[in-house]
């Protein structure tokens, strides 16, 4: 029996217990490490709805936000997960609000028994990755990602023995990869995923660090430019455990065809995406890959047929091939693939009938979830197979050539969230039936049909879609009321679709940032444009009239272009506004002075409207500017000095307004200036050389029907870019520089696009400025404005121009028109003209040119229209395929001595009969010969007098032989030809 004083001791020792057992309870956490956490926590900033707000709550700190302890033994923290789960990638919206940044205080490491360490998602903009990190000697987990780090990955993260997964993805670093990575040898996991700032430069010396991570099962470098890894092949294939491999948009220096042996057959993910290889064929490799589940070889630029053994990857779940240069069908082995459920074919050139496509997938066509097809020339009709595709998530079809209506069916889809049929053939009427199903149905596109939709007012979809594409289909005339039950809305695309309604106030209370309703008939008043999340509205080509409403904050692209706007501009514009376009509308007063405070700004397009009054002077350095166009207008004044801040300047058109005076010289500041166009205005003085000194990016220049006076500046040849000059209808004389044929742009045909310079959006599609440029070609004004960028031209028309031609203009090979009418320039049409082989219209008349039209033009077989009338050509007009389609007689009239077709004169002797507008064409022929008689006598008689007196005046005999040495070669040449002709017609 236990004596009575023992139990009383065992009692003690309990109740201790119990006690203590309390106490750890309410204070589990370790001072040191609560402390640590603390002076963690102010030195940094937990965002503005402080997600760190719990650390302030009670003693214990394992039940703090990301805080783990080990709770069964130590109470040690052992987890630090404050990764930030509003992600920029995930939530565009407001995801800093919950980001952590400032410093990462080194007071962490007291966490000595710290085994993970999660910071993703958060904003550390501006600091290195501390190198006190790698002190961690029990860190197994480090998840840094997208967090903003920069600087250079530090190589003491080597250090950390016990490291299995590092994930560094989406950063901001400098420099390489360390070889010092190489030393985790228990690392399984590793992601470096877009890691680098710059990509157009190598961010690794070599892979051979890899080679030494046997333990790996997971590698991500995508985005990582890895030309220098020549022989990462050889260096994967030493990873036996590897299971995943993601190298897509690496720049690999090549993709070897062969390996002697293969070592990583146990990979089941591998991503070689947006490699560029134009002259590779699919590696032999690949098919000993045999446990491959997923399989993305996209955009590799492979060529050559898809072979037979890719039937041997049988384990394959998804295949992407799209955006290659391959051959042929695709090869019956494909059938073989019983487990595939996705496939992606993007922009083969596949041609045949779609149901034989999918039915080649033998064994598992009506098992797909994925069918992404567009691009290819996919014909036949949706009917009778795709209704047979119960598991179907996924199905893109869109730009081929399909036909017929959607069947019914397609409700039966009950798993469909994405659908894109647009940019085909398909017609028909899609009714409430075809979607009665689709609950799970988020993205619908079918724009760019023949397509009726056709449901009641009142009803109610069963799906809630974030992207909604109908453009070109038949919605109007009424606006969808259906629309405003789309609570998660994000895209609207419906421009083309024949609505002629007004716009329901309900539409801008929808969570919609991007509004596409272009081109339709809409009439109404816009007194109202708020929105909580909208970033991008298109109402360009509609019937709104009335001023311009308060825009929301927020708004970055906006397009109302083409309708009936009228009033002023406001005075305030969002500071987020990126794209204005108000062109063609009837806004009247001046551009408020505002306009300079929108440093977002990058393009501003007000043209065609009843602006007044002068340009702003408030421009300031920083502006993002990069695009003004304020042409047809009646702006007044001249240019403003300040304008030379907007360095950013890309495109300027002041055309058509009533500016004056000179260029200020701040403009030669805008340096990324590739289009100016001040044509039709009232600039005078000279051309500044600056504008061939510094402005050497333009390629297109127009000063046309302005006052300029003086010399063309042969500093305007150093624009070598130059595809455009017209400096037509102004003041200019001297000569043509010989200089101008240093215009490689007019030399190389160039592909360079004029729009792709300026798309804003997601949509590429969506705000699209289209420069234009009024050019006078072929006899007539035109204005380019699509095909601008395959447009050359050089205009001289209209002005004093005098000397000759410079031969040295044949060199511009791809220039395809030439204007030098209306000038004063002498001698003959070079015969190198005739190596211009582009020129399609050319211009030389009312000059004073002379001789002989060089047989070279008709080498010219693009040539449609040539004007060399009223000037002083001779001889026979040359002929060729060409030329001789080129009948019109007017193009030659004026010319006194030219004979032969189309011209109605007759070519005598090999050369031509006297033009029958001559003064003496209708006079007999002794009538001619008494005339020639008469200036002979009358030349030997004066000559002769004037000598005499010259033999006995010295100081005018020097004087005069100076003058008849000068005047003798000019006048010799046409003497001579005169007694030709005579010689010729009496014998």
């Amino acid at each position: 029996m236990v004596p009575h004083h023992h139990l009383l001791l065992l009692r003690l020792i309990l109740m201790l217990s119990i006690i203590a057992i309390q106490t750890l309870a309410a204070y589990a956490c370790i001072a040191v490490e609560r402390e640590a956490l603390l002076t963690f926590k102010a030195s940094i900033s937990d965002g503005i709805r402080h997600s760190l707000s719990s650390w302030d709550e009670g003693q214990d700190c394992c039940k703090w936000r990301g805080v783990v302890c080990d709770n069964i033994t130590t109470s040690n923290i052992l987890e630090l997960n404050l990764a930030n789960s509003y992600d920029s990638y995930s939530q565009q919206m407001n995801w800093t609000d919950y980001a952590l940044s400032g410093e990462i205080n080194p007071s962490l490491l007291a966490l000595n028994h710290l085994s993970r360490l999660d910071l993703s998602n958060n904003n550390f903009s501006g600091i290195s990755i501390p190198k006190f990190i790698s002190s961690f000697n029990n860190l197994a987990h480090l998840n840094l990602s997208n967090s903003k780090f920069v600087g250079k990955i530090p190589h003491q993260l080597g250090n950390l023995s016990k490291l299995h997964s590092l994930d560094l993805s989406r950063s901001s670093f400098i420099g390489t990869i360390p070889p010092h990575l190489g030393n985790l040898s228990s690392l399984r996991y590793l992601s470096l995923n877009w890691a680098f700032n710059d990509t157009s430069i190598p961010n690794a010396d070599n892979l051979e660090w890899v080679s030494q991570l046997a333990s790996l099962e997971y590698l991500d470098l995508g985005g990582i430019n890895l030309t220098n890894a020549i022989d990462w092949l050889h260096i994967i294939n030493k990873l036996q455990s590897i299971k995943v491999l993601l190298l897509s948009y690496t720049s690999l220096p090549s993709i070897p065809n062969s390996l002697s042996y293969v070592n990583f057959t146990g990979l089941t993910t591998l991503d070689l995406s947006d490699n560029w290889h134009s002259n590779t064929t699919f590696p032999s490799w690949l098919w000993n890959l045999t446990d491959l589940s997923y399989l993305n070889l996209e955009d590799c630029l492979f060529h050559g047929k898809i072979p037979n053994a890719l039937g041997n990857l049988t384990s394959l779940t998804y295949l992407d091939l799209g955006y290659n240069n391959l051959e042929g069908p695709l090869p019956r082995s494909i059938g073989k693939l019983c487990n595939l459920r996705g496939i992606d074919l993007s922009y083969l050139g596949i041609g045949g009938d779609i149901r034989e496509l999918v039915e080649m997938l033998g064994c598992t066509w009506n098992k797909m979830e994925e069918i992404i097809l567009p691009s290819n020339n996919l014909q036949g009709n949706l009917s009778n197979w795709l209704e047979q595709m119960p598991n179907l998530k996924y199905l893109d079809l869109s730009n081929n050539s399909l036909v017929g209506p959607v069947p019914l069916g397609i409700a039966s889809l009950q798993n469909l969230n994405f659908l894109d049929l647009s940019s085909n053939s398909l017609h028909g009427v899609l009714s409430e039936a075809h979607f009665a199903n689709l609950t799970k149905l988020n993205h619908l596109q079918l724009s760019s049909n023949s397509l009726i939709i056709s449901v009641g007012r009142s009803w109610i979809p069963p799906f809630q879609l974030t992207i909604l594409a109908l453009g070109s289909c038949q919605v109007g005339p009424q606006f969808p009321t259906w629309l405003r039950w789309q609570r998660q809305i994000n895209e609207v695309d419906l421009y083309n679709t024949s609505i002629t309604s007004t716009l329901p106030h309900w539409l801008w209370s929808l969570p919609i940032s991007m509004l596409d309703l272009s081109y339709n008939q809409i009439s109404d008043r816009l007194t109202y444009l708020k929105s909580t999340n909208i970033f991008a509205i298109d109402l360009k080509s509609n019937n709104l009239e009335g001023p311009l409403p308060s825009l929301p904050d927020g708004l970055e692209l906006l397009d109302l272009s083409n309708n009936f706007i009228s009033g002023p501009l406001p005075k305030l514009l969002p500071t987020s506004i990126t794209y204005l376009s108000l062109s063609n509308n009837s806004i009247s007063g001046s551009i408020p002075s505002s306009i300079c405070e929108g440093t977002n700004l990058e393009a501003l397009d007000l043209s065609a409207n009843h602006l007044s009054g002068e340009l702003p002077r408030c421009w300031l350095q920083g502006s993002s500017l990069r695009l003004m166009d304020l042409s047809n207008n009646n702006i007044t004044g001249e240019i403003p000095p300040s304008m030379g801040s907007l360095t950013t300047l890309q495109s300027l058109d002041l055309n058509r307004n009533n500016l004056y005076g000179e260029l200020p010289s701040e403009l030669q500041y805008c340096k990324n200036l590739f289009f100016l166009d001040l044509g039709n205005n009232n600039f005078s003085r000279k051309i500044p050389i600056w504008i061939g000194e510094k402005l050497l990016n333009l390629r297109y220049l127009q000063l046309r029907s302005n006052m300029f006076d003086g010399n063309i500046p042969p500093q305007l040849a150093q624009l070598t870019a130059l595809q455009v000059l017209d400096l037509s209808d102004n003041k200019l004389s001297g000569s043509i520089p010989r200089s101008f044929s240093n215009f490689t742009g007019m030399m190389i045909y160039s592909v360079q696009n004029f729009n792709d310079e300026f798309s804003w959006g997601f949509d590429i599609d969506m705000f699209i400025y289209m420069g234009s440029l009024l050019l006078v070609m072929k006899g007539n004004t035109y204005t380019y404005s699509k095909i601008l960028s395959q447009v050359t031209a050089m205009d001289l028309s209209g002005n004093n121009l005098s000397g000759v031609i410079p031969k040295e203009i044949g060199a511009l090979r791809q220039l395809r028109n030439l204007n030098f009418s209306g000038n004063h320039l002498v001698g003959m049409i070079p015969e190198k003209i005739g190596d211009m082989l582009s020129l399609e219209s050319l211009d030389l008349s009312s000059n004073k040119l002379s001789g002989a039209i060089p047989q070279s033009l008709s080498k010219l077989t693009f040539l449609d229209h040539l004007n060399l009338s009223y000037n002083n050509l001779s001889g026979r007009i040359p002929s060729g395929s060409q030329l001789d389609r080129l009948d019109d007689p007017s193009i030659y009239i004026g010319n006194a001595y030219l004979c032969g077709p189309p011209t109605s004169k007759n070519c005598s002797g090999g050369t031509a009969a006297l033009n029958s507008t001559s003064n003496y064409a209708n006079g007999s022929e002794t009538s001619m010969w008494w005339l020639y008689f008469g200036m002979g006598v009358g030349f030997v008689a004066g000559f002769w007098g004037v000598c005499a007196i010259l033999l006995f005046h010295t100081t005018w005999s020097y004087a005069y032989f100076r003058m008849i040495d000068n005047f003798f070669d000019n006048i010799y040449v046409t003497v001579a030809v005169s007694m030709n002709r005579l010689k010729n017609k009496y014998g």
